[in-house]
Formats: structure tokens, C-alpha cells, sequence
């Protein structure tokens, strides 16, 4: 439920500001709940920390005003990183190696 109410609220809102959800998850990780979007710019600039910081201000109010999330959480919107439309380039040669290699140190 966390997931899809968020998910549905950032679809709604978010290509008037500008910006394309990418995904939204809600993980345990050391016993600490986390809600975290993940967002690209619609016009492919490069994502500041502004951006992160404008979409969480409003996402943050909109989930303090629903109050659906049971368990205390830390919310985070986060950028892919550098890419500006993550899958819709081919990865270097030196990016294949250096996932192959943490995919093996994985496994092991």
C-alpha cells in the first residue's frame, strides 16, 4: 500500500514540476524503514540536489497530510545518477566489467 499511494501521488504531480518517477520503494534495512522515489528530469538536465529537495518538501507534506505509513521512515528522493534516462543508453565496456565483477564477488 505504501508503494502504490505514493507511486500514484508522484505520477499525478510530478510532470508539472518537471520531472518522471522512476520508481518508488519502501525497504527495511537495519531495522529502519525507508520510503524512497527515485526521479529524472523530463527536459534530461542533470538532477541537483534542489530537485530532490523540492519534490521531497511536497511529497513530505502530502504524506504527513495522508498519514497512511504505520512505522516511523526515513523518505529520500533521490536521482539516478548521472544518467539522465537510466536504460536508454548501451553501458561501456568499462561499466559491463565493473557490474560482472561486483555480480561475481556477490555470488561467491
Amino acid at each position: 500500500m505504501e508503494i502504490e499511494r505514493t507511486k500514484a501521488y508522484l505520477e499525478e504531480i510530478l510532470p508539472g514540476m518537471g520531472y518522471v518517477l522512476d520508481s518508488v520503494t519502501y525497504t527495511i534495512e537495519a531495522g529502519t524503514h525507508y520510503l524512497r522515489a527515485f526521479i529524472f528530469r523530463k527536459d534530461e538536465q542533470d538532477m541537483t540536489v534542489n530537485d530532490c529537495a523540492m519534490v521531497s518538501r511536497r511529497l513530505s507534506k502530502w504524506l504527513d497530510k495522508e498519514d497512511f505509513i504505520a512505522e516511523e521512515y526515513i523518505l529520500e528522493v533521490c536521482s539516478l545518477g548521472f544518467k539522465d534516462n537510466p536504460g536508454a543508453e548501451e553501458l561501456s565496456e568499462v561499466e559491463e566489467e565493473l557490474l560482472s565483477e561486483g555480480e561475481e564477488a556477490t555470488e561467491e
